[in-house]
């Protein structure tokens, strides 16, 4: 199975506590989609976005493209202020362990907190937790190959603008 995990595309700056993507991320989505029709990244099997628009967004164009229907994964969601630190890891982890069970090319699109706790629980031989996999840009993706529970990270690429 293959998993790659995207960190949502540029949002705009807003008030509101579900903004949209600005025009620069709405760019980044197409791109997303482009480099999927091109053969730079595989076709996805699944889509799987966080209750969030601009999760939603970024994989629209993918979508589209691709025919694959996206699902919405409340799992994914970033972290809710009435959750604690340890409810929200327990979620990731039950999370990423459901994926087991999962075939295919699944492309996954969630937040930087969720990225950022996804790092520590996920089981791989690649040191998540260094600096450089802690940064993620708007558009930014890991690439794993996943094969009895080990999570091989390939790339650890950005959508270019």
């Amino acid at each position: 199975m293959r998993i790659l995990i995207f960190r949502h595309a540029e949002r705009e700056n807003s008030a509101t506590g579900n903004p949209p993507l600005s025009s620069r991320g709405l760019y980044q989505a197409v791109k997303l989609s482009e480099l999927i029709l091109a053969g730079n990244l595989p076709k996805p099997t699944k889509l799987w976005a966080s209750p969030r628009l601009r999760s939603q967004q970024t994989l629209t164009p993918a979508q589209n493209n691709t025919h694959v229907e996206m699902q919405i994964q409340s799992e994914l969601d970033e972290r809710q202020s009435s959750e604690t630190i340890d409810q929200f890891q327990r979620r990731i982890k039950k999370f990423l362990q459901s994926l087991e069970q999962q075939t295919g090319v699944i492309y996954i699109c969630s937040h930087l907190d969720w990225l950022e706790e996804a790092c520590y629980l996920i089981p791989s031989e690649t040191d998540l937790v260094q600096e450089k996999y802690q940064a993620w840009a708007p558009c930014q993706y890991m690439d794993f190959e996943v094969q009895d529970g080990l999570w091989t990270l390939h790339e650890f690429g950005s959508v270019p603008l």
